[in-house]
Order: structure tokens, then sequence, then C-alpha cells
């Protein structure tokens, strides 16, 4: 139970950290398509390429980690859904939004990396489109933010639960 609760946290921990880097990438990418990046425009779109194959990378670290999370809650659940007599303790309420976090961020994160996706198939020459790449990426970056904050209220909701003695 101690190592599922710890897998737990550090699944939440792991996921924020790389949900960061992703919108840090996915942010240089938007920036580097402006014009004050570089004046050469092939430079800015391989700028703007490589930012985004980063940024889907940390993207898709963080929400293989975030649903590592949500599944040993779901399993930390089951198992503890026998021994636990009081469904109306504060424990198990914040169990619940803890769990409830960690899939709405991975929903999102999901999102997240979609949008990346298109970002990236709108930079390669057959696809071109920099007012698409543009507008992707900055929407990854948005599901990314709001997947990030998703995550840090998993976890303090289930660290919360897990100082509950009730």
């Amino acid at each position: 139970m101690k190592k599922l609760k710890d897998k737990i946290v550090w699944s939440d921990i792991l996921s924020f950290i790389f949900g960061f880097f992703g919108i840090m990438f996915g942010s240089l990418s938007a920036i580097s398509l402006e014009p004050f990046w570089n004046p050469n425009e092939k430079v800015r779109d391989t700028h703007s390429f490589i930012f985004t194959l980063l940024s889907i990378f940390f993207d898709s670290l963080s929400v293989l980690s975030a649903f590592v999370a949500y599944r040993s809650g779901t399993k930390l659940y089951s198992l503890q859904k026998t021994t636990m007599q009081n469904k109306n303790s504060f424990r198990y309420q914040y169990e619940r939004w803890a769990f409830r976090f960690d899939l709405l961020s991975f929903i999102f994160g999901i999102g997240g990396l979609i949008f990346g996706v298109v970002s990236l198939i709108t930079l390669f020459p057959l696809t071109f489109n920099e007012y698409v790449s543009w507008w992707g990426t900055i929407t990854s970056v948005c599901f990314d933010t709001i997947s990030c904050f998703l995550v840090v209220c998993a976890l303090c909701f289930f660290r919360q639960s897990m100082k509950v003695t009730n």
C-alpha cells in the first residue's frame, strides 16, 4: 500500500516536471516563429520544428506519468474499498478528488499532445502553414498548463488524504 502511494506521488511529480518542460519548449516554439527571433525564415522554421519535437516528447512523458498516477490511484482505491467503512470520511473524499484531478490532467494532457502534433505536422514542407502551427502550439501550451495545474491539485489532495487519519 505504501509503495502504491509513493508511486502515485512520484508519478504526479514527474507529470508536473515533464509538463512544465513541455510548456517551456512549446512557448519557445511559438516564439521562434516570430520575426524578432531570427530574420531568416528558414532558421525560424527549423528552430520551431526542434522546439515542437521537444515539446511533444515531454508532453508524452507527462501524459504517461499522469496515466500511471491515475491507474495506480484506481488500483489503490479498489484495494481500499473493502477496508473503507465510512464513504463520507475526509480521506475517502480527498482521494476521490485526487483521482479525478489525475484523470482530468491526463485528458487535458492528451489534448495538448494532439495540438502539439498538429503544430508539428503543419511545420513539414508538404503541409507548411505557419499560422496553423502557431495557433496549434499556443493551444497546446494552454492545455498543458491546465494539465500541470490539475496535477498540482491532484497532488495536494492526495497528500492531504495521507495526512487525514479517519
